[in-house]
């Protein structure tokens, strides 16, 4: 018995319609992306320490990183052609491993199924699944996920057309570029690639022992690698939860496993991870890390990191239930195969369609849900479903899929210690893995029960039109949450100009950056938030930027960090309280050196949404693009009929020679209330000309509307608030010209 797949379509049409969903997806991504900034900006973390390595080199040295050196070795050869590395051009980057990363998954699936549908329901639902690479813009993640989908892509083409040696290079020299990404991922692909092949070795002797030894492997491994964090409820539950998985997977997968390759394919996959590491290692080397930087930055620091942050895991309601009947299905479906019971295999087929579908909900659910966090819970305890070989199917499907499903059982272990973006880039081949196996079960008992030729075309036209129609639904999901770029105006700030947030929150990080420039010779941040400094073009202390510096940085980096701040008494620190608080509740209070200095040392001059904007104790900045509100007592405009009861004050900085036509105070949130709007027909102005600490350089006088400012100045703008809309607190006030164009973005203090 054969899979039955359909004939195979005409090129060009199913190529045209894929390529077309897929630059449409893209669009929708790209939107997406441009309109979305985290609060915690690992973006700027990352964007900064790949412009010093760029730039300085000292890889681990000197310019601090979490992650391995590939992605650095990636971007700087990438700089040296032109790529500025910015926040655009990383989110680019990013839309274009999102992209690869669904396409190679949908490759995969296509050539499986030979089924356009499927290819498109793929397609969406990896767009889908990986969604929060919006959160993650230059993380290595992106990278991760495109490096891992292409594995499994090629490594099932390969293996399912007999080409093992092309499998092995890729697979060591995939693992190895995994590896010197983020150390664990890559040790997770090479455990894979090695289970692989000694599951399908050509040695008896090997493949009779294969079952034992990663039996032995997939119970120890979690537990040693989860070490640090077992005392914890969710770790202990991830660590049973994977070791039941694996002894399940690797026993279904040790069913009926054919020869496939020998150690002359292993040593082709060890030259592959060699190349790669040479090249590699070589350029860091070249660019001054030391080894013992490199053995520090790679293998030690990342050791550490599950004691310095962790978070924790809510396991849905049913998990462990479902994962126990699972494990008692696999023992109750083994025991019934050995007796040659042949209703096993049609019910293994049924259960694993019915698996797909589960998939296929949790998906669909999106934006309701994240599927990713449902799929990390269940499907792990459930894949041996899909390793487990149907009577008939061909050996050499089964052995990709095999790969595929054992690549993803070890990306499975991403989550750890950090189960946040992880999860989706640990988990998403969960969607190729349940579209082959769901297609092979489905053909298999359409097949098994000999369905009538009209009703066979009936029945796999009605599945084709329902998986397209799931495609169309989930893409166009995608599309509707791209939409909200639409909504809102450029960012504007260098490097981001095309990233279109909230006015609320534009307003909030130009005014920042704006003070930042005015005020200061050196800008650093608690916790890190190296976007600023990548806007303001203001330094850091050091090249040893990262977000957590407080954990991350031991006591001589950040000795170092203090003797800069020290000797430049214009610094300014902006310290996120709302994330301290985040983080303190999490049991990661800041505490050090470092820590104890900015505290003792610099004060608020301004807070703005949870952002302190600090100074160094004693000095008196004028804080730019923030205003007041001020209640009068009742007055006759000067010149004029008109009473005056309230009046904004702000310190402006506008473009030069553009006049200000009228102002408009929004309220908070976006509220459809109509803004108070300021201008001619019902306010007037005075003007100070000022300097950035606030001093007045010149005497007030009045100016007519439209008025022009050459330099910093405080505007004060006079009107009667009775009927009006009432200014609110932190409300977003915009600037316009007489055409309506906006000329600066501020905000009523808090």
């Amino acid at each position: 018995m054969t899979e039955s797949r359909p004939p195979v379509q005409p090129a060009w049409p199913a190529t045209l319609v894929f390529s077309v969903a897929a630059a449409a997806l893209a669009v929708a991504a790209a939107m997406m992306m441009f309109s979305t900034f985290m609060f915690y900006d690992d973006e700027g973390y990352v964007l900064i320490s790949l412009r010093n390595f760029a730039e300085h080199g000292h890889l681990y040295g000197e310019v601090f990183s979490q992650y391995g050196p590939f992605p650095y070795v990636l971007y700087y050869a990438l700089h040296l052609l032109g790529l500025p590395l910015t926040h655009t051009a990383g989110r680019l980057l990013t839309i274009g491993a999102w992209s690869g990363a669904a396409i190679a998954s949908a490759a995969l699936a296509g050539h499986a199924t030979r089924s356009l549908a499927v290819r498109l329901a793929v397609l969406a639902s990896v767009f889908v699944y990986l969604w929060v690479m919006v959160s993650e813009p230059s993380h290595p993640g992106g990278l991760i996920a495109v490096l891992t989908a292409v594995l499994a892509w090629l490594g099932h083409r390969w293996i399912d057309t007999g080409q093992t040696r092309k499998w092995a290079l890729l697979a060591g020299g995939g693992a190895v570029a995994l590896a010197l990404t983020k150390i664990n991922v890559g040790a997770f692909a090479a455990l894979s690639a090695i289970a692989w092949l000694l599951l399908h070795h050509d040695s008896p002797v090997v493949r009779r022992r294969a079952p034992a030894i990663l039996a032995v492997g997939v119970i120890l491994f979690p537990f040693a690698l989860m070490r640090p964090l077992l005392g914890t409820p969710w770790a202990l539950t991830f660590a049973v939860m994977f070791a039941g998985a694996g002894l399940t997977t690797v026993g279904a997968a040790m069913l009926d496993a054919t020869t496939r390759a020998g150690w002359r394919t292993a040593w082709a996959g060890v030259l592959a991870a060699l190349a790669v590491a040479l090249v590699v290692i070589g350029v860091v080397f070249a660019r001054g890390t030391t080894p013992l930087d490199l053995l520090d930055g790679v293998l030690l620091r990342p050791f550490r990191h599950p004691v310095h942050f962790n978070l924790t895991f809510v396991w849905p309601p049913g998990t462990c239930t479902a994962a126990i009947v699972a494990a008692g299905l696999f023992v109750a479906a083994s025991e019934l195969r050995r007796r040659g019971v042949a209703a096993v295999d049609p019910a293994i087929a049924l259960l694993r369609v019915a698996a797909t579908l589960a998939v296929v909900v949790a998906v669909a659910r999106f934006p309701a849900i994240s599927p990713d966090s449902l799929v990390f819970a269940f499907a792990m305890p459930w894949l041996w479903l899909f390793m487990w070989p149907l009577a008939g199917e061909p050996a050499a499907a089964i052995a990709g899929r095999r790969w595929v499903g054992l690549l993803f059982l070890g990306q499975c272990l991403h989550a750890f210690p950090v189960p946040g973006s992880q999860v989706a880039w640990g988990t998403f081949l969960a969607i190729p893995v349940a579209a082959l196996g769901g297609w092979s079960a489905a053909s298999w008992l359409v097949a098994r029960f000999a369905v009538p030729g009209p009703r066979l075309r009936a029945l796999g036209l009605a599945l084709q039109l329902a998986i397209a129609g799931f495609a169309v639904a989930t893409g166009w999901q995608l599309a509707q949450i791209g939409r909200r770029y639409e909504e809102s105006s450029d960012f504007g700030l260098p490097g981001a100009e095309h990233l279109r947030l909230p006015d609320r929150t534009t307003a909030l990080y130009q005014v920042l950056t704006l003070n930042a420039v005015a005020h200061s010779d050196m800008l650093f941040s608690l916790p890190g938030m190296f976007s600023l400094n990548l806007w303001t073009g203001l330094p850091t202390p050091t090249l040893a930027n990262v977000t957590h510096w407080f954990s991350l940085l031991d006591d001589a980096e950040q000795q170092a960090i203090i003797r800069a701040l020290e000797a430049h008494p214009r610094v300014c620190v902006i310290v996120q309280r709302g994330h301290l608080n985040f983080l303190r509740d999490r049991g990661f209070a800041p505490s050090g050196p470092l820590d104890d200095y900015v505290t003792k040392n610099f004060t608020p001059a301004f807070t703005l949404d949870d952002f302190e904007f600090c100074v160094r104790r004693g000095r008196h900045i004028a804080p730019l693009m923030l205003a007041e509100a001020v209640a009068l007592a009742p007055s006759r405009a000067p010149d004029s009929t008109r009473i005056e009861n309230a009046a904004v004050r702000v310190t402006l900085v506008l473009p030069a020679g553009r006049p200000a036509a009228r102002v408009e105070i929004a309220a908070v949130g976006g509220a459809s209330d109509a803004p108070l709007v300021l201008d001619a027909a019902d306010s007037r102005v005075e003007i100070t000309p000022a300097s950035a600490e606030g001093e007045p350089r010149s005497p007030t006088e009045p100016r007519a509307w439209p008025f022009k400012l050459a330099g910093p100045a405080v505007v004060t703008i006079y009107f009667n608030r009775d009927g009006q809309p009432r200014p609110v607190h932190g409300a977003v006030i915009t600037v316009r010209d007489s055409a309506g164009a906006v000329l600066g973005l501020a905000r009523l203090q808090q």
